[in-house]
């Protein structure tokens, strides 16, 4: 600025000087003329005198103009001069407006006389440090400058989705909030920075109060009374009542408006500051409605709350709390999930909810799958990536249902696969003998060249969209149907499918798979070999009907015996060899126990995790849970630079809620995360960080709760 400026107000002298030079060449011109043609030398001599008087005299001339073209622009620039010193005056202390002009390394030159008030500085002239009163960092401010504007900080989370960590360039002085804006000033060679702090603070206020006027919408429902209802002796219309009484009363103490759409479901409107009011407590509710007991039976009742808290009309609104409200229930209900559009966030589930689905409800899924598998122009069947016995079994009892559905044709149905895989190796070796598998199983890659606009895609056995065999063709199919017992992942999809069957409290998807064969038209139609590989799914995921087995476990494997199933021809999946049975010595010999009641062990190898480690260190958390007084365990395996957690429990610890913690999750007695980039010492001390915070919180909160 200081050179534009000096550019402006400079005088040029080349000008005159050039008309000195020609005029001086020409007087000098016209003298050689006289020398060459006058001999008399006294009258060359007075042309001389004459000629210099004449050069002398024009300069003089051009001089003085100049001289005096310099003494009016000098003299406008002292005005221009005063007119700067004056306006920069007045914008100092007149015009109020808070601006201070500041050095590259954060040093505050000057402020101007609204800044000086508000800091209540005696000088304008400071050399205070900017952090003495502003908490926006110098480097954000001297970035915004340069590029005209705050640059984005934009990271991405596991999922690749885009995460904005922009922090606003507003700071709070003396109770007001300012928000900045910053210019470049070059000085004498040197940068400095003109920040403005314009006042924001009644525009805070407002946009606050919008925000905290911006009505929510929350859908609720009492999970599984119905079930408890058919066991103890108690009214259930009383048992309603007494949890409708709660919940409008926990309604009203935060001015919400509740309503019974239908039995057993509510609708809630309510306000964005009440909802944080319930996220601050964790929303306590679930704790109320938990104590209340039926008759003599020891088992609580529970709620889901699915809350839609984003932008948008009340349409948007609803949808959005329908979506989390179907999270929550495929979680294992007992919780309140919240929809802010970009994740959903879960709170609860500290108890193991009831199974809420019966025999109609299997019947009608399995009616509903069969049409759409009948009206799809060809059908996929995906499992989850590093492929168990469940998730083949269950997409081979899919398949079986799609033949039936499209009356025997099998060149439109595909089993997407991992084939060089071990354990699809050992189950196809079962399946090899049937004309229909042959062609029936194709990878990721081969799967895309089979994507028609009417394909339909049936995931089984997962619900998380990056842990399937090929999450690719999640993004070129609409059609898509999920099929799967573990609790669902805080993911919203990108896709709207077309029917969700998860229910956590099933032992496997090949339970769920064989109820939905059982109660089809085509329950007949399983054959030996199909029969066989579904029951070895179930008892991986039960380890031989040890855990999360109740009745409809025993009922599934009668009819898979029916169809000729046996556990005597399976028992070949689960054989070891001698290495895996060292390997689960070596981890035998690290555990150890933490807070009396959790036990922790590690596996640390210098290889790729390989199948063999998965499976040694899941049967190392299983074993751990055998030994008396432990109520959780943890098996940790590193693998180069990836970590992972798998956790077991009885019924008093939720390891679903650990594991999310560490960006994990699954079941509340059986849960794993996975962690990238990280040591096994730097893995272990997170696990035992989210451990202490479950236990100091989740935990004692749940206990209280119970007393």
């Amino acid at each position: 600025m200081q050179k534009k400026k000096s550019q402006a107000f400079r005088v040029d002298l080349r000008p005159p000087m050039l008309v000195s030079a020609i005029i001086g060449a020409v007087l000098l011109g016209m003298f050689l003329c006289v020398v060459c043609l006058v001999d008399d030398l006294v009258l060359v001599r007075n042309y001389g005198f004459i000629l210099c008087g004449v050069y002398l005299l024009a300069v003089g001339l051009i001089l003085a103009a100049y001289l005096l073209r310099y003494k009016r622009i000098r003299a406008a620039d002292d005005i221009a001069e005063l007119m700067t010193t004056e306006i920069s005056d007045m914008f100092r202390y007149v015009v109020y407006i808070p601006y201070a002009i500041i050095a590259e390394d954060g040093t505050v030159k000057i402020v101007s006389g609204a800044l000086q008030d508000i800091l209540q500085y005696r000088s304008p002239v400071c050399n205070v440090p900017l952090n003495s009163f502003c908490t926006v960092p110098m480097k954000e401010i001297i970035a915004f400058a340069q590029n005209g504007g705050q640059v984005k900080d934009i990271t991405f989370n596991e999922d690749g989705v885009p995460i904005d960590n922009t922090k606003p360039m507003i700071t709070e002085i003396e109770g007001k909030k300012y928000g900045l804006k910053c210019y470049i000033l070059r000085s004498r060679g040197k940068d400095y920075y003109f920040v403005v702090f314009n006042d924001i603070t009644e525009l805070e206020q407002i946009r606050q109060t919008m925000y905290e006027n911006e009505p929510v919408v929350a859908y609720i429902v009492i999970d599984s009374l119905q079930e408890l209802a058919q066991y103890i002796r108690v009214s259930y219309r009383t048992a309603v009542n007494e949890i409708e009484a709660k919940l409008k009363e926990w309604a009203a103490s935060f001015g919400g408006m509740l309503r019974e759409y239908e039995r057993e479901k509510y609708l809630l409107v309510f306000t964005r500051a009440a909802l944080d009011r319930c996220v601050e407590g964790k929303f306590r509710i679930l704790d109320t409605i938990r104590n209340i007991r039926l008759g003599d039976n020891s088992f609580p009742v529970t709620i889901s709350i699915g809350v839609g808290a984003i932008d948008g009309s009340f349409e948007d609104k609803e949808r959005a709390a329908g979506d989390a409200l179907d999270i929550a229930l495929q979680k294992g209900g007992d919780q309140a999930a919240v929809n802010d559009g970009k994740s959903v966030t879960p709170y609860g589930g500290r108890v193991n909810t009831m199974a809420g689905s019966t025999t109609i409800t299997s019947l009608v899924n399995s009616q509903h799958l069969c049409r759409l598998m009948k009206e799809a122009g060809n059908v996929l069947i995906m499992g989850h990536r590093s492929p168990d016995y469940d998730s083949i079994g269950s997409c081979v009892g899919l398949a079986r249902l799609a033949i039936c559905a499209r009356r025997g044709d099998t060149s439109k149905i595909r089993i997407v696969v991992n084939r060089d895989h071990f354990n699809f190796r050992m189950c196809y070796d079962m399946l090899a003998s049937l004309p229909e598998y042959r062609s029936m199983f194709i990878s990721g890659d081969t799967a895309l060249d089979a994507v028609r606009t009417d394909t339909l895609l049936i995931m089984s056995d997962v619900n998380n969209v990056f842990n399937t065999e090929a999450p690719k063709l999640l993004k070129c199919i609409n059609n898509v149907v999920i099929i799967d017992h573990h609790r669902r992942q805080d993911q919203l999809y990108e896709f709207k499918p077309l029917m969700t069957y998860i229910r956590p409290g099933v032992s496997a998807a090949s339970e769920l798979v064989s109820e939905m064969l059982e109660f089809s038209p085509h329950r007949d139609a399983l054959l030996k070999e199909e029969a066989n590989l579904m029951l070895a799914g179930m008892m991986l995921d039960t380890k031989n009907f040890t855990t999360a087995v109740g009745m409809q476990t025993f009922s599934a494997v009668h009819y898979l015996y029916e169809r000729g199933a046996h556990a005597n021809t399976v028992r070949k999946f689960f054989t070891e060899t001698m290495s895996n049975l060292f390997t689960a010595c070596d981890i035998d010999s690290r555990t150890r126990t933490y807070r009396d009641k959790i036990a922790l062990t590690w596996l640390s190898v210098d290889h790729p995790a390989t199948e063999e480690d998965n499976i040694a260190v899941a049967k190392a958390a299983d074993k751990l849970m055998n030994i008396d007084g432990i109520e959780a365990s943890f098996a940790v395996l590193r693998a180069e630079n990836t970590v992972t957690i798998s956790a077991r429990s009885h019924d008093k610890i939720n390891v679903q809620i650990i594991m999310q913690k560490l960006g994990g999750g699954g079941h509340y007695d059986m849960a794993g995360a996975r962690m990238s980039h990280v040591s096994l010492e730097v893995a272990c001390r997170k696990l035992k960080e989210a451990i202490d915070e479950y236990m100091d919180n989740e935990y004692e909160s749940e206990n209280r709760s119970k007393k």
